[in-house]
């Protein structure tokens, strides 16, 4: 990894910084809603910034654990980077000194890295004689999980109004499936509609010597979740990106007692918003074979994040940053997956983009994300926190 950039290289003098916060954000790691440490880190870095604005805390950034970091320099437009900060519930199985220290958390999806390279890019952006603007540096609580109310972390942030002065927003995401030297991004639906289903399927239960005089919802769901596996492969098209996968099945407590009810919970994955209603509509007519087969069903489907929308524009910015600051390389125009990523909803709200940056490891196995051997290449740090405040430069200078 090559560059003679300025940004690029101010960065790659910052790489042992880099290193001690991501690491200590990786043996520190708290989960969604709980990130009151990790906050209070990002905080007091950030407060070391001459010039830098503090936002945190609900009142002022919409989430108990937010903080929003303000740089005015000039009169020109205002753009956004943005940072997730939450961890996962997995036990890290990576024998390394930093490891967590935190039983059955772990930061398994980089999150740790992205604080890591906002903190890097807000240094690097203070620092910059050539700022015509304001930048705003969201490090947001909760994009892994929902609450009670089924929400994650982007929509609180952006109904307390973190976006209303924001023209544009810019994010990256580490990425396991590739290592260091190639870049994703992709204009367009990039990323999945992520929604959630959960359904009972009833019958009246019975003796498990004498199944002819009860009916059988165990059996009834053998023939649902056929025709759950025929939605994405028969009736939907092979090429509309599309999966529901079943991840949860409850029934029953004896050996010889036929239940009279089983539960089912997972997950529906669509790029478009006709494709999402489709899924919808041909799930209710899965579950209704129950009931030609003498039960009845109950289902309830939560809509989650909407699918990652990368605006041309935004993406255009990317794709010339980084071949400004680092030419050699190699950008893959391709969506990221049917995962899901609730910048979608800042996406959906603004104009913005968000890039897949190779972090992995030549040896794959178990380094998926959410994976307990999860890991990067931390190299790639200096190279994501250029990345980032040279979007934001870039956009200030020719908005």
């Amino acid at each position: 990894m090559h560059s003679d950039h300025a940004l690029f290289k101010k960065a790659l003098s910052m790489q042992s910084q880099l290193s001690e916060w991501r690491r200590y954000l990786h043996r520190y790691p708290e989960l969604s809603f709980r990130e009151k440490k990790t906050s209070d880190f990002v905080q007091r870095e950030l407060e070391k910034i001459p010039g830098m604005e503090i936002f945190s805390g609900q009142q002022e950034t919409g989430m108990e654990t937010g903080v929003v970091g303000r740089l005015r320099k000039g009169e020109g437009p205002v753009t956004a980077l943005r940072a997730d900060m939450d961890a996962l519930p997995i036990e890290e199985e990576n024998q390394i000194y930093y490891k967590s220290e935190h039983h059955g958390v772990m930061h398994a999806c980089g999150h740790d890295a992205h604080t890591t390279m906002l903190l890097g890019a807000a240094h690097l952006l203070a620092d910059d004689e050539h700022v015509n603007g304001t930048i705003k540096f969201i490090f947001q609580p909760a994009e892994e999980m929902t609450n009670e109310e089924g929400l994650s972390g982007a929509p609180y942030m952006i109904q307390h109004g973190i976006l209303d002065d924001v023209s544009i927003a810019f994010a990256l995401h580490m990425d396991p499936e590739y290592t260091p030297g190639t870049v994703r991004l992709h204009a367009g639906a990039s990323m999945a509609n992520v929604d959630t289903f959960e359904a009972k399927i009833k019958g009246t239960g019975g003796h498990g010597a004498y199944p002819h005089l009860g009916t059988d919802p165990v059996w009834m769901l053998s023939f649902v979740i056929q025709a759950i596996q025929g939605i994405c492969s028969r009736r939907t098209s092979p090429l509309v990106p599309a999966v529901i996968s079943i991840g949860e099945v409850k029934a029953g407590s004896s050996t010889n007692v036929i239940p009279d009810h089983v539960t089912v919970q997972g997950t529906m994955r669509s790029y478009d918003k006709d494709t999402r209603r489709h899924l919808e509509t041909e799930l209710q007519q899965a579950f209704s074979i129950a009931e030609s087969l003498g039960g009845s069903y109950e289902l309830n489907i939560e809509k989650g994040e909407p699918a990652l929308y990368n605006h041309p524009e935004a993406v255009k910015i990317l794709a010339k940053t980084i071949n400004e600051i680092l030419p050699d390389f190699s950008v893959r125009n391709e969506p990221y997956g049917l995962g899901g990523e609730d910048f979608g909803y800042m996406a959906d709200t603004i104009p913005a983009a968000m890039l897949f940056l190779g972090a992995g490891f030549s040896e794959k196995e178990n380094r998926g994300l959410h994976m307990p051997r999860f890991d990067i290449q931390e190299e790639m740090l200096p190279a994501g926190a250029s990345l980032l405040a040279g979007a934001a430069l870039h956009y200030l200078r020719n908005a």
